[in-house]
């Protein structure tokens, strides 16, 4: 007998425990708990502007630069040799002509 007083003992406190434990969470179930995440949305929504003013920036930028390269006067370095020797080859010739 004592082995079954013992077994209905256990069991008597596994359930006030377990009726325990259910109260607790109807406790918890009862109190609503929000998520607010509005401080996370501002800081991402203030980090998506900031990307694209830079974005923008680097486009304008670009545009810029491709409007500047296609402006400049580039030369091959054989076309400039050449002028070079021409003008000095002139001076030369003049020189000698007029001494």
């Amino acid at each position: 007998m004592t082995k079954l007083e013992q077994l209905s003992e256990l069991l008597v406190s596994e359930i006030s425990q377990f009726e325990k434990t259910v109260e607790r969470l109807e406790k918890i179930q009862k109190q609503q708990i929000g998520i607010d995440s509005s401080n996370l949305e501002n800081a991402l929504r203030k980090q998506n502007e900031k990307m694209e003013n830079s974005l923008t920036h680097h486009r304008q930028e670009m545009k810029t630069l491709g409007y500047e390269l296609r402006q400049t006067k580039a030369y091959p370095v054989w076309a400039i040799c050449v002028f070079i020797v021409s003008v000095v080859l002139n001076g030369v010739l003049i020189y000698a002509i007029f001494n």
